[in-house]
């Protein structure tokens, strides 16, 4: 016979299987430099974030994992993703991880370092390249995660993932295409075996009564996009899924701004706020590029969610 847990038995294994996290003070050359480069996305912060995690995670290499590289998942050439699993994964839950870029420019490669991670804690992790604009615009980058959900629909039991317990988890502009997808029906899949997000500093979740950056946003959402239709904000009702919220302590004005109006739209939508984590002492690049070092703080909080949601998937909520 089957025993049920409740769900507050759920939630304290879901805790107790979480070792203790380290911090960024386990890091504290890294903390000092984030500091010194400031909130703002110019390019010296950018390449200054992203050499010193490179030089950190310089070492860092697929043992112990099993790889699955450049999988075809639609016709585009960018519609390609890669897959990582422990040694012998059989029916574990599933991350899928979107990458961030201003939806003009990023690569699945960027965030190796959290497919590593995640694989190692248990977790059959997988990346994915979308289209990029101006050439694709809205809502092609959600168009491309749902060709992926189908993929993994199809293929992730044969690498050890159970395609019935997918997260799916989005940073910058792929935290935009993640929740164009949750929440969009029209988008979606049946079946799709999504449980939960997480929305790691989403940049344009509300398009109203608002210049768009040129060089960004605009080419994505087009010219002449209606943009109540084109914000998520206005669309979150029609998924009802478990969210998490993520943003860094030291994020630009715009993303405090939009995940202020992402986390006041979830909480309307559920009538509590919805789950939210932060990266203390870290900026918009260092949230994602951390993954893989001595500090694990944000990865725990994730970890926690993902865990969580496979474990209510089934239960009544």
């Amino acid at each position: 016979m089957t025993t049920r847990l409740s769900l507050p038995a759920l939630m304290l294994a879901a805790v107790l299987a979480l070792p203790a996290s380290a911090q960024i003070t386990d890091t504290p050359e890294a903390l000092a430099t984030l500091q010194g480069l400031g909130r703002e996305m110019s390019r010296e912060m950018v390449g200054a974030t992203m050499k010193l995690y490179g030089q950190m995670l310089a070492g860092a290499d697929d043992a112990g994992l099993t790889v699955a590289a450049d999988q075809p998942y639609g016709p585009d050439a960018r519609n390609l993703l890669d897959l990582r699993a422990p040694a012998g994964a059989e029916a574990l839950p599933v991350v899928l991880l979107v990458h961030g870029g201003g939806f003009v420019r990023g690569d699945k490669g960027e965030i190796v370092n959290m497919a590593r991670w995640f694989a190692r804690q248990g977790v059959v992790a997988v990346t994915m390249n979308y289209r990029l604009a101006p050439a694709a615009q809205w809502p092609a980058g959600a168009e491309d995660v749902g060709a992926a959900l189908g993929w993994l629909s199809a293929h992730v039991a044969e690498h050890g993932g159970d395609p019935s317990k997918i997260v799916v988890i989005g940073d910058s502009a792929g935290a935009m295409h993640v929740a164009d997808y949750v929440f969009r029906e029209e988008l979606q899949h049946a079946d799709d075996g999504v449980i939960g997000a997480v929305l790691i500093s989403p940049p344009v979740a509300d398009l109203r009564g608002r210049d768009l950056d040129p060089e960004r946003d605009l080419l994505y959402y087009g010219a002449k996009g209606d943009r109540a239709a084109q914000s998520v904000v206005g669309a979150v009702a029609g998924r009802e899924i478990p969210v998490m919220i993520a943003y860094a302590q030291n994020e630009p004005d715009v993303i405090i701004d939009q995940t202020r109006r992402m986390i006041e739209a979830l909480a309307e939508r559920d009538g509590r706020l919805p789950l939210i984590a932060s990266a203390p002492g870290h900026n918009h690049i260092s949230i994602v590029s951390h993954f893989g070092t001595a500090d694990d703080t944000f990865g725990r909080d994730l970890l926690g969610f993902v865990t969580l949601q496979a474990l209510l998937a089934g239960q009544e909520r």
